[in-house]
């Protein structure tokens, strides 16, 4: 029997959506995904979101560690209020493009 090991950051957002703390989106909300540029964990997508025709960017975390991901949503959380920086809504589990 082989034991598949789950990252820890995997288990931490788990734990945090659990508490409401972050909210989780179905991927299958998102249409038109448009690679806009690259940041610090990989390719940066302009989305729309099907239930709001809202414009939105997604940041694919893939293989990151749960230190870069917390230290992430904590700026996020910090400068929510800035009028140039965009605003954290959650996360999706998914596959992008």
């Amino acid at each position: 029997m082989s034991h598949i090991k789950i990252p820890k950051w995997i288990n931490l957002i788990e734990e945090h959506i659990s508490k409401k703390h972050i909210k989780c989106y179905e991927y299958n909300n998102f249409s038109n995904l448009k690679v806009i540029g690259t940041g610090g964990f990989g390719k940066v997508y302009r989305a729309n979101w099907k239930s709001s025709h809202s414009t939105l960017v997604l940041k694919p975390f893939n293989d990151a560690t749960a230190d870069k991901i917390v230290y992430e949503l904590k700026i996020q959380r910090d400068i929510e209020f800035h009028k140039y920086i965009v605003k954290f809504l959650g996360i999706t589990i998914g596959i992008i493009i």
